[in-house]
């Protein structure tokens, strides 16, 4: 397995797997994967080098995904965390989470924020295991389900 960089049709690759996987994992409608698409199209309308997305490659093939963009205050704000159910547990999303550590750390950022929903629960484990804590969470009725939406923090 490794890391890379983003190349042409990895962006669209990301919307489709994100539709799939949390339709059938979650039951996510398909207003999901319009809501994947719309965040793409503004995560990177702006032109800040810290904004990356990273892709696991395993003999070539896209095993998973990662992204990064910089938000005010020294954020770093994680996105599009995503490994194929052929993929997982392999350590994976570990690796890109590391990478994305590594990179706000690079860039001196404060801290690292993501979005994630109380059903996930194999990455909420993840994300804790990796030092980040929930401090934010809402009730919301999202994409025909009633969930908790939460924003975790890591101090970089």
């Amino acid at each position: 397995m490794k890391i890379r960089d983003q190349l042409p049709g990895d962006l669209g690759w990301i919307i489709s797997v994100h539709g799939e996987v949390y339709t059938r994992e979650f039951g996510f409608d398909a207003s999901f994967e319009t809501n994947i698409a719309d965040k793409i199209v503004k995560y990177f309308s702006g032109t800040d080098d810290f904004n990356k997305v990273w892709i696991a490659d395993v003999e070539g093939n896209r095993a998973g995904s990662v992204a990064v963009r910089a938000l005010p205050e020294n954020v770093g704000f994680v996105n599009f965390v995503v490994v194929l159910d052929a993929y997982r547990g392999k350590g994976i999303a570990n690796s890109l989470m590391d990478k994305v550590i590594e990179h706000g750390k690079a860039y001196g950022k404060e801290k690292l924020r993501l979005e994630t929903f109380s059903c996930l629960v194999s990455a909420r484990e993840m994300y804790k295991k990796l030092g980040f804590e929930i401090v934010e969470a809402n009730e919301l009725d999202l994409f025909s389900r009633t969930m908790v939406q939460e924003f975790w923090e890591l101090p970089l």
